[in-house]
């Protein structure tokens, strides 16, 4: 029997800056991607590695994402909110809600696609006991983006913030144990992959056998637009 896996936050508050040039007038989460808004591809993809239950972070022409997918039943998921009234970055969306969050949980940019399967995350993140395990993938340029470096072990060593060099990069999928949320700092915004993660013990990585696509940017959104309508050809 299937067993399904906890809760996801998807951080969808963001001002969507580096995508206004081609969606300016919603927010990134509504972008059309192949025909239908982006977090529907992310809310089908949770669904299929069992999630049943999602909480979105939302700030930034937030009620445009509450009033097209309301409590997720139609989509066959309960859906729940947390409102940013300011910007507050990824750490401190997910430190707004708190409240929200049960002892174990999953995060997921709000602009980043895969077809990674989750068990084997959250697999790995429950061997190691670890407060946070990221989801990491090969790249051959870790100078846009912050790259990683990770042992042997899977323990992860360094964070290069858009330094050339790196062999792995985050694809912004986490698997999270609650206890991070006060290790988070009090001023805000702050960012989890700048600002937290690098000063936290016993953060691991999975490596993943699938690459993902960041459609923060018009590049990204591009490319994820010709990727699926392709595959619906």
């Amino acid at each position: 029997m299937n067993r399904q896996l906890p809760p996801a936050v998807i951080l969808a508050g963001g001002l969507g800056t580096r995508l206004r040039p081609l969606v300016s007038d919603r927010p990134k989460a509504l972008a059309v991607v192949a025909g239908k808004p982006f977090i529907l591809h992310q809310l089908e993809w949770l669904r299929r590695n069992l999630v049943q239950s999602v909480i979105l972070c939302v700030g930034y022409k937030g009620e445009q994402i509450v009033d097209y997918l309301g409590d997720g039943s139609r989509l066959g998921l309960k859906l729940t909110y947390s409102w940013e009234t300011k910007p507050l970055g990824t750490a401190g969306a997910l430190a707004e809600a708190s409240h929200l969050l049960p002892p174990e949980f999953l995060v997921l940019n709000g602009d980043t696609y895969t077809t990674l399967h989750l068990k084997p995350l959250w697999e790995v993140h429950h061997r190691h006991e670890a407060l946070v395990t990221l989801a990491v993938a090969p790249t051959q340029d870790s100078s846009a983006v912050g790259g990683i470096e990770m042992d042997a072990n899977g323990r992860i060593l360094s964070f290069r913030e858009k330094e050339p060099g790196a062999q792995l990069v985050s694809m912004g999928i986490y698997a999270v144990s609650q206890k991070l949320i006060q290790l988070i700092p009090e001023q805000r915004p702050c960012s989890l992959e700048k600002d937290v993660f690098p000063n936290l013990p016993g953060l691991y990585g999975y490596l993943s056998p699938v690459s993902f696509i960041d459609i923060g940017t018009p590049a990204g959104y591009q490319a994820l637009n010709r990727h699926l309508s392709s595959l619906e050809a």
